[in-house]
């Protein structure tokens, strides 16, 4: 019989092999068992299963909301409405200083609700700014009185500037524009010359020496970009990155980073609280050549009835380019009575501002008539995120969208990116569940 003194050191060896085994089975912490699942046959020849592969990084933006896969977006952004409206007066405090009188290069007689809300929004920050603006020319050989645009500037030589209006025609792509910038640079030496934000993609080596040349001679020239990657081409082409040359000084033209103009509507939800809505979904769509992610090509245009499925099935949309919309009430309009007889009502509206005003307002009408919208238009987006009404943003060729997005408005809730229009509608269904759940009854 062991006695307890006997005992001790038997007990205490057990104790010793008992902790050895539980030490060395037990896995550490962020370690775990590799196991192969039993479905899985072995490695032929006995060799050791591969580890699982670890997961892979995540993106650069994946803590922004906007990129949130698993939610809906939500109503309102009032607060980066607000920032980026405040960056661009303050930048443009600096830019225009001491500017009193404005010539606009680059007025756009289009459609295009986006283009319009631009040319406004240049307007309003103007007139807040106490500058007068004078003459409006977009092609020297067409349309343009360049005396009379020449003669205003040189009434008010010590306070006048040229101003290139923003926008996203500073490309190789749709080479009109540009070619149109440089001539006008070229010819206006004598005067300041300085830029509302733009989105820049230049490809063609020619085509950037072409303006590396004529805007790099330029005395006193100042170029906005509207996003991170155009604000890296200025600074490679124009700025402290660029390289010394025959053309090319760096910093001379001056270059710089801010938010769309159209952000000087400022935060407009009147648009999207007081307009009737007479859809559930609009789908502002684009109908041209830079369709890419947003391709949208199996949703006929007009009215019809879009099925989400799960819970909330079909829902009411309209689908719609508004490049390709009349604005009412600023162009006479002709009518054939059943008889063959020809009517004219209404008339032209000459004006420049009064034309682009109620073009950018029937954009925003138009964003106003739905509970969610989904576009792969720019202005789609920014103009849906002024009145917070929940969207989706789908990229274009060009990738302006993204790169506007992830510089100014990746943290806005009331946005989702979507990579194509599976799931673009995957999250209106989101929304649309959602609002059953939270309001009850229907949607």
């Amino acid at each position: 019989m062991l006695t307890t003194k006997r005992l001790t050191p038997v007990l205490f060896a057990v104790f010793l092999l008992l902790a050895f085994l539980f030490f060395f089975d037990t896995p550490s912490a962020g370690q775990g068992y590799i196991t192969a699942a039993p479905d899985v046959p072995a490695a032929k020849g006995g060799a050791a299963v591969a580890p699982p592969k670890p997961a892979p990084p995540k993106s650069k933006f994946a803590g922004a909301v906007s990129y949130d896969k698993t939610t809906p977006p939500n109503t309102g952004c009032e607060e980066i409405v607000h920032k980026a409206q405040q960056k661009i007066i303050e930048t443009y405090q600096e830019q225009l200083k001491g500017v009193r009188y404005a010539n606009i290069w680059g007025y756009l007689e289009t459609e295009n609700k986006g283009d319009a809300a631009i040319w406004s929004a240049q307007q309003i920050l103007l007139s807040m700014m106490g500058i007068t603006f004078m003459e409006a020319c977009r092609f020297l050989d067409k349309g343009c009185d360049v005396d009379k645009f020449k003669g205003a500037l040189e009434a008010h030589k010590d306070h006048a500037a040229i101003i290139i209006a923003g926008g996203g025609n500073f490309n190789d792509f749709y080479w009109e524009d540009q070619p149109s910038r440089i001539k006008m640079v070229e010819t206006f030496t004598q005067f300041p010359i300085r830029s509302f934000p733009q989105s820049i993609h230049m490809t063609n080596p020619e085509r950037i020496e072409r303006t590396k040349k004529a805007f790099g001679a330029h005395a006193n020239l100042q170029l906005a970009a509207r996003d991170q990657p155009s604000f890296d081409w200025l600074d490679t082409t124009f700025g402290k990155k660029a390289q010394a040359s025959e053309m090319v000084t760096p910093e001379k033209v001056k270059t710089i980073l801010t938010p769309d103009i159209a952000f000087m509507w400022g935060s407009r939800p009147d648009f999207r609280i007081k307009t009737k809505k007479t859809h559930q979904v609009l789908i502002l769509s684009r109908d041209d050549w830079e369709i890419s992610e947003g391709d949208s090509r199996n949703i006929p245009f007009g009215e019809g009835s879009l099925d989400l499925g799960g819970t909330v099935g079909n829902v009411t949309y309209y689908k719609v380019d508004w490049k390709k919309t009349q604005t009412p009430d600023i162009d006479a309009v002709e009518t054939t009575a059943p008889d063959g007889t020809k009517s004219t009502t209404g008339a032209k509206e000459p004006g420049k501002n009064q034309r682009a005003w109620a073009k950018a307002v029937e954009g925003f009408r138009m964003l106003g008539t739905a509970d969610f919208i989904i576009t792969d238009r720019l202005h789609g987006h920014i103009m849906s995120t002024l009145i917070g009404t929940p969207h989706v943003l789908m990229d274009s060729k060009l990738k302006k969208n993204l790169n506007y997005h992830d510089t100014w408005t990746k943290d806005c809730g009331c946005t989702r990116v979507a990579d194509n229009i599976d799931e673009a509608k995957e999250f209106a269904r989101m929304f649309f569940e959602q609002k059953v759940h939270t309001v009850g009854g229907d949607f």
